[in-house]
């Protein structure tokens, strides 16, 4: 059941405000929880007791609507603050059960670990959306939640990842589906001639002091022999000689162009550096 309580902000929001309840007991029960300090420091403007149940009534009480929201463990006390521009969709997001599972925090861990019918969604209150970071400072440094790990609102200051963090993020690995959004967010760009040699030196630094072993070149070849699966012969129209390769990279590694060019030489039936015929086998 979700409770509208008779509240008291003190501050340039809220003076004196009063939402009327015909229940005078809720708010009894609610100033009277057995839990941390911070439970008695401030009244919500909206308490939703059961997360889980109230979900729906949750996203449409908070549609379109800005302000600082509480989350608050029902077995423990343990407490969370947060603000949101949009609260039905910012809170919606702590629903989403592959999210919650894909970035651990510990609000987010917690929610998993006792499930949202164990906690209190509390509304501390609306506010403009220019005020937003003040008011969540505010309340904050009131507060003290337990599950914040940031001490600033909207802030990475003072933050450390753990070892175990730091590990997966190291050994994350990135989908062909999220390198393509990559790679489209920087098609069309132009990048200097400077940028261009500086990106070249170091690419050749790198291969340098880090040679592929005669095992990887073998992997590399056997996988492009795999994927393009063409065996051509190239003739040399000066001197009548004829070398077979087994994909068209490598020929085009002997004619000095690339693969690409072989391609197209095939398609077109046209001679490489005006001497080099190309024919699939």
């Amino acid at each position: 059941m979700r409770r509208t309580l008779g509240c008291r902000h003190y501050n340039q929001y809220k003076q004196n405000v009063t939402i009327n309840n015909n229940n005078s007991n809720n708010l009894i029960s609610s100033l009277a929880r057995p839990f941390g300090s911070d439970e008695r420091l401030v009244s919500s403007v909206k308490s939703y007791e059961n997360a889980d149940k109230l979900k729906d009534e949750i996203l449409r009480d908070n549609k379109d609507q800005s302000g600082i929201y509480r989350w608050v463990n029902n077995l423990t006390g343990k407490t969370y603050v947060g603000s949101g521009v949009n609260l039905a969709k910012r809170l919606g997001s702590y629903y989403n059960i592959p999210e919650l599972n894909r970035n651990s925090r510990p609000i987010k861990d917690a929610l998993l670990k006792y499930g949202h019918a164990n906690f209190t969604l509390d509304i501390l209150e609306y506010c403009p959306k220019a005020k937003l970071l003040e008011r969540e400072q505010f309340y904050l440094d009131l507060l003290v939640p337990d599950y914040n790990i940031l001490k600033y609102a909207y802030s990475l200051l003072g933050f450390k990842h753990s070892q175990e963090s730091i590990e997966k993020l190291k050994a994350k690995i990135i989908s062909p589906e999220h390198k393509e959004i990559l790679s489209s967010t920087h098609k069309g760009k132009l990048v200097s001639e400077e940028i261009r040699n500086k990106l070249a030196a170091a690419t050749a630094s790198y291969r340098k002091d880090n040679p592929l072993t005669p095992e990887a070149l073998a992997n590399i070849k056997a996988k492009t022999t795999a994927r393009e699966g063409v065996t051509v012969s190239v003739l040399n129209t000066q001197t009548n000689e004829v070398k077979e390769f087994t994909n068209q990279t490598e020929a085009g590694e002997f004619m000095g162009v690339t693969r690409q060019a072989v391609y197209n030489a095939i398609k077109r039936g046209s001679v490489i550096s005006g001497r080099y015929l190309v024919t699939k086998m």
